[in-house]
């Protein structure tokens, strides 16, 4: 827990406390404008790219992947057959013994998590809000000690942030995949071959994954319907003793986490307002 309060300290300092306007007239939204620009030009270029090689491709290239594809989707239809009896089987065979064996590790387990989880989550609230409020009035006295003209100037790093959230509220990281398919789909050379070869792939898929699906598959789907009678009477008793010891966790949780928090977001806070940035 206290090792995620590093992380947790910047997202406070990025997020609930952060000061940031890329949307100002001014030089943080010409940045902002900027980052979204440039993203726009890189996903035109990649799907350009991508189009252009779905294009190029030839009916063999169709012919061979939709053979891949065929039988890749048929052999998961077949295997799932074999695995889904193999599950219902297993299913049936944990019966009640599986599920009350599973009540009792989950009522166990459940007051130990929820004890823990309301503890560290509590923390985390009180941290978080003590945070906010030294934060709060850290920065007022920082601030204070800056002179007007310095705090218009804009800071550098806002600059940098600005321009990475424009960038990457366009930026589209399947821009290549979709010029790709769209390349692919407006190839007829490319579709020909496809389409020839997909159902016959599918079906000899199909054939080999039932076959293959009875032996690991029925067995590997028997042990899976086992264990989800055991997890059903799990989760039952584990949702039944976890409310009350996480209520019991916040209690104590909160007020540890308060004193800490305040101490380190007024230093934050002090430290940002010295800063002459806003």
């Amino acid at each position: 827990m206290r090792s995620l309060l590093v992380l947790f300290a910047t997202l406070v300092a990025l997020t609930g406390c952060d000061t940031v306007d890329c949307f100002d007239d001014g030089p943080l939204q010409a940045s902002y404008d900027d980052g979204a620009r440039t993203a726009g030009a890189v996903n035109q270029a990649a799907y350009l790219r991508g189009e252009a090689e779905g294009l190029a491709m030839s009916e063999a290239d169709g012919t061979r992947e939709g053979a891949d594809d065929g039988f890749r989707a048929g052999y998961s239809a077949g295997y799932g057959r074999a695995y889904g009896a193999g599950y219902e089987q297993g299913w049936h065979a944990a019966g009640s013994a599986g599920a009350a064996e599973g009540c009792d590790a989950g009522a166990e387990l459940g007051a130990a998590d929820g004890w823990s989880a309301g503890y560290d989550d509590a923390w985390s609230a009180g941290w978080s809000d003590g945070y906010a409020s030294g934060w709060s009035d850290g920065w007022t006295q920082g601030a204070a000690t800056c002179s007007a003209a310095a705090r218009d100037a804009p800071d550098p790093e806002d600059v940098a942030l600005c321009y990475r959230r424009g960038f990457d509220r366009v930026a589209d990281p399947d821009a290549y995949l979709r010029g790709l398919a769209a390349g692919k789909r407006a190839n007829p050379d490319y579709q020909r071959g496809y389409q020839a070869a997909y159902p016959t792939a599918w079906t000899d898929g199909e054939r080999d994954g039932l076959a293959a699906g009875f032996e690991p598959g029925y067995r590997d789907g028997y042990d899976a319907g086992w264990d989800a009678a055991y997890d059903a009477g799990y989760d039952d008793c584990y949702q039944q003793t976890y409310p009350q010891a996480y209520s019991d966790g916040w209690d104590r949780g909160y007020p540890d986490g308060w004193n800490p928090g305040s101490t380190d977001g007024f230093s934050a806070g002090y430290t940002e307002g010295a800063r002459c940035s806003r």
